[in-house]
């Protein structure tokens, strides 16, 4: 079991509960955020739940400022599988560490002529609830879209479903810690960073490839390198 608190917009936005009936996207359809990021369904998606800002009050997207019928800042969800999402658990990493591994935004590709933007949080549930079948799965494919896409901002997200709770992290803009939550454990994240002493050869822990040396260039290395 989990929940979340609202604690940002509530006097400024409405927010609706929605659902989106299965097949609502298409396998081939391209999804494209209010930030920049575009992802390819790889399947007509999944039937899902969805918490979000309230877009059809006056037309106008509080996110992006446009006239749109699309999601914005979508918050947490479950879907048919039993797999639920929450995001949008917003962080910081330092400056050194951002400057060592840039946030993928839109000025990062911009200055470095790239096609890609990274995901931002508020896209996370979406692109999961539509395609992921188990926590597992989700968890994967949140991180393979942050090894080849980058985010545009840190985050924290917790995957779960039936099985398993995963908690990811991410401070810079593709470095990233997934942790395997134990069954026991009773988990509370007060919008900030909590991942720190990790072990990087637990079968509970999924961390970027470069999480040690990017935190080496950054200066902010503290730890065993020998041991992982």
């Amino acid at each position: 079991m989990f929940g979340r608190i609202e604690d940002l917009g509530t006097n400024d936005y409405n927010k609706l509960f929605n659902v989106s009936p299965a097949g609502k996207h298409t396998a081939g359809e391209v999804y494209e955020g209010c930030y920049g990021f575009i992802y390819t369904f790889t399947h007509d998606s999944y039937r899902f739940t969805y918490f979000t800002n309230d877009i059809y009050y006056d037309g106008i997207c509080p996110e992006c400022g446009e006239k749109a019928d699309h999601y914005s800042y979508t918050e947490f969800g479950t879907n048919e599988k039993g797999v639920s999402v929450s995001a949008t658990e917003t962080l910081y990493g330092n400056e050194k560490e951002t400057e060592a591994d840039p946030y993928r935004d839109a000025e990062w590709a911009e200055a470095n002529k790239s096609e890609r933007i990274g995901i931002e949080e508020t896209d996370i549930p979406t692109i999961i609830l539509a395609e992921a079948s188990s926590a597992r799965e989700g968890v994967k494919l949140l991180l393979d879209i942050y090894e080849n896409y980058g985010c545009v901002a840190a985050s924290g997200v917790f995957v779960c479903d039936k099985d398993e709770a995963w908690y990811v992290e991410n401070c810079s803009g593709t470095q990233y810690v997934a942790i395997k939550l134990n069954d026991n454990m009773i988990f509370l994240e007060p919008n900030m960073a909590v991942i720190g002493r990790v072990d990087l050869d637990d079968e509970n822990v999924i961390a970027s490839k470069d999480l040690i040396a990017v935190a080496k260039k950054a200066g902010t290395f503290v730890g065993d390198e020998a041991k992982n």
